[in-house]
């Protein structure tokens, strides 16, 4: 059947609607490529600039923001750095001070996502061991790093050589919290080598903690109520001078019985009295205790005493190595346990690691 007049008619206005339609997309497109996403389009439109896609929208032309972004715009911020200190021109050696402050100001200000690699590369040289291994005590990956000088102190001083003490306040923390203070005291050597003084390498971050559990863990335990202590003692855990498995059984301990300790390392022999062997207690794995509950260990040598069952609680610790006191409870045949004159009024206690 042939389309009567009136069809016709409509096919066609249909027609020149559709090739309407095809050529204004067409310069819409065009005009899109001549000019930069989003330039001079109504608010009604907007280009997905990944895909050169058109969409309409009645709304917004606003993007949301990503998540990456909502989460960094609501991360707690650490706290800002503390303002670099200044040597007074009246210092002694003024400018070799302000450029060892200058530099643990650096080392001791840092954030979470630091490249530590990457920072101590400009501190490197061929004198002394390795930036990376004497910095490691101020270095925590993961965490934010504030330092404030305190003050910088002289160590020795030549013609072209010099050592600074800069007694530094570092505080480490996560996000806006801080976890750790402590106050070191960073050893810097610097060498004038004609045209100035230039760092020549750190002899001392001031105390080696691997991490800042460890650091946590000798507060935790100079500070325990339950263990009682000489001040050497606790000043031989803060310098980091104890294994922190010794810390660890320590505190262990402390939950079974509070108990009184006489020496770490400082203050005890280095090696054991009148041989040639090393002590325990010089590399920091030992601990002598002279106290059990509230009764000292020269009065407590009582079968089945509490000092007995606590020398049977170190000997069944896996970490525990050597246990010495009023008796031999492995027998002879085995040299974690053993007794002698000397350690009848004491409990010596050292560690694997």
């Amino acid at each position: 059947m042939r389309p009567d007049a009136r069809t016709r008619a409509q096919g066609r206005r249909l027609l020149s609607i559709s090739i309407t339609g095809v050529v204004c997309l067409a310069a819409l497109m065009t005009a899109c490529q001549a000019q930069p996403p989003g330039a001079n389009l109504p608010e009604s439109v907007a280009i997905d600039t990944t895909t050169t896609s058109i969409t309409t929208s009645t709304t917004t032309t606003a993007v949301p923001p990503t998540d990456a972004a909502v989460a960094a715009d609501e991360a707690p911020a650490p706290p800002p750095a503390a303002s670099r200190y200044v040597v007074p021109s009246s210092e002694v050696a003024p400018d070799a001070k302000q450029l060892a402050v200058d530099i643990v100001h650096d080392l001791a200000n840092y954030e979470a996502n630091t490249n530590h690699a990457g920072r101590l590369l400009v501190y490197r040289t061929e004198e002394g061991p390795p930036i990376d291994d004497v910095a490691s005590p101020l270095t925590h990956p993961g965490y934010w790093s504030r330092g404030e000088v305190v003050y910088p102190q002289l160590g020795g001083l030549t013609a072209d050589r010099v050592s600074v003490m800069v007694v530094t306040r570092q505080t480490i923390g996560r996000g806006d919290e801080p976890e750790q203070t402590v106050v070191r005291t960073i050893d810097v050597r610097l060498v004038d080598d004609g045209n100035g003084w230039r760092f020549e390498r750190l002899a001392s971050a001031g105390g080696a903690f691997e991490t800042i559990e460890h650091l946590n863990r000798a507060h935790e335990v100079a500070t325990d109520p339950r263990i009682e202590m000489p001040d050497s003692a606790r000043l031989d855990i803060l310098a980091g001078l104890v294994s922190p498995v010794l810390l660890d059984v320590m505190s262990q301990l402390a939950d079974v019985t509070p108990y009184g300790v006489t020496v770490l390392a400082t203050g005890h022999p280095h090696n054991v009295f009148e041989t040639d062997r090393q002590s325990h207690h010089t590399v920091g794995r030992a601990v002598d205790i002279h106290r059990i509950g509230d009764t000292l260990v020269i009065d407590d040598h009582e079968e089945g005493s509490p000092t007995m069952e606590i020398m049977r609680w170190m000997l069944d610790h896996p970490d525990v190595r050597q246990v010495g006191g009023p008796w031999d409870l492995d027998g002879k045949s085995s040299s974690r346990s053993f007794t002698n004159t000397v350690h009848l009024d004491h409990v010596h206690l050292a560690v694997n690691g």
